[in-house]
């Protein structure tokens, strides 16, 4: 997923019909979950005999993959559909450049069963713009199974639970905490600390409604003091791998947890592990209730190849309840609907499906800072340079708390941060 940005060519699948219209996608999954997950996506539209068609630029919802979708769009040659998370889609959307789908949402009663705060990003001034796929939720811990019963302490439920586990599992000489380079990751952790030292409210008013009020007083210096403590369960390597490389750690046991997002469930799924066996999904440490989520999403371009019929038909198929089914049993995540019956998801995609649920009801659900799914583009980028900077060391708990109110006062002023 956020792998070093490459380019593969547009790969059309055979086809028994060459003259068969084409579903043109944009993507950036490149792990090996991620592929599979493709695959899932590519079986259902070639099943309707239509063929299927892809590009692939790493980078996630990063400027990395944003700048090759833009490049391909001022070229005129935009795909049909291209992923997308957060406020991206409302930056495309302000553009002119979407297509409208509410006659397919009207069809298949997508306000009645998408959680409202994806909605909120999947509409652009009260039109869908864009067909959610999944809601990931980022607040979770990943553990390793064999190891964390080799030290023998319980499933943390609290901060301190967290720092005792991971002070055992550094005197057992295996990595505590694995992480990989870059500021999005490190964000993610830092969103979960905040949620966690902070609570529901707090987060909902800093973070979603850029509420500078509520960054006054010692909490962002103690969010950024925890991050601290956690900085010095990292080894030395973490500044040089990926995430899925972090991943791949916990793994094979050579660390103890992870601190990620649902997708780590695919990769794990697509190595044959099996959770409560052999990896533990819990929430990050009072977070239990909060469903950070982050949401993969395709958005249309107007001027892509393909017709109407065409573009209605890939957007009605991944909205479909077999689709989202197949789809995230792949990803790890919950479906994007709350209608998707629960019975052939694992322990955790259960636990996943129905924290998303109950979330949506208490009005919990929120998004991502790190995954832009909080707040628009310059607002995310003003807090990972705030975060990477701090992680990295550069910058101390009081200059990070300082820099973390002038960002979030610059947005709520409509500065740029």
């Amino acid at each position: 997923m956020w792998l070093a940005a490459y380019l593969s060519p547009c790969v059309a699948a055979p086809a028994a019909d060459a003259s068969a219209p084409v579903v043109e996608i944009a993507s950036w999954w490149v792990s090996e979950g991620e592929v599979a997950s493709l695959g899932v996506m590519r079986k259902y539209i070639e099943a309707q005999g239509l063929r299927w068609r892809q590009r692939i630029a790493a980078g996630s919802g990063t400027s990395r993959y944003g700048d090759v979708l833009k490049g391909w769009v001022a070229q005129g040659r935009p795909p049909m559909a291209a992923q997308v998370i957060g406020y991206d889609i409302h930056a495309w959307a302000r553009q002119g450049k979407l297509a409208i789908l509410d006659d397919v949402a009207r069809e298949q009663e997508w306000d009645e069963v998408v959680p409202y705060g994806i909605q909120h990003l999947s509409k652009y001034q009260g039109h869908w713009v864009a067909a959610p796929i999944n809601a990931h939720s980022t607040n979770w811990l990943w553990i390793n199974r064999a190891q964390f019963a080799r030290l023998g302490l319980a499933l943390p439920d609290t901060w301190e639970d967290l720092v005792a586990l991971l002070d055992r599992a550094r005197a057992a000489g295996i990595i505590p905490l694995a992480m990989g380079r870059e500021p999005w990751e490190h964000t993610l952790l830092f969103e979960s600390v905040a949620a966690g030292a902070g609570g529901a409210e707090f987060y909902r008013r800093a973070f979603l409604e850029l509420d500078p009020a509520a960054l006054d007083g010692p909490l962002p210096e103690k969010i950024f003091a925890r991050m601290s403590v956690l900085r010095g369960y990292l080894d030395a390597g973490f500044s040089r791998r990926t995430w899925d490389e972090a991943t791949t750690l916990v793994r094979q046991g050579q660390a103890l947890m992870q601190v990620q997002g649902s997708w780590v469930s695919g990769e794990f799924r697509l190595h044959g592990l099996v959770p409560g066996q052999d990896y533990e999904c819990q929430r990050f440490p009072d977070t239990q209730g909060l469903f950070l989520f982050n949401s993969d999403q395709y958005m249309f371009f107007k001027d892509g190849p393909g017709d109407d019929r065409t573009r209605a038909a890939f957007a009605r198929t991944l909205m479909r309840i077999d689709l989202q089914t197949d789809l995230n049993l792949a990803t790890g995540a919950a479906p994007a609907r709350v209608d998707v019956p629960r019975e052939r998801f694992d322990l955790c995609g259960r636990r996943a499906i129905s924290d998303m649920r109950n979330a949506n009801m208490r009005r919990t659900l929120m998004g991502s800072i790190a995954m832009g799914n909080a707040n628009p583009g310059p607002v995310k980028q003003a807090i990972y340079d705030v975060v990477n900077d701090h992680l990295m060391g550069r910058i101390g708990d009081a200059e990070a708390a300082r820099r973390l109110r002038r960002a979030i006062a610059a947005a709520h002023d409509g500065k740029n941060p």
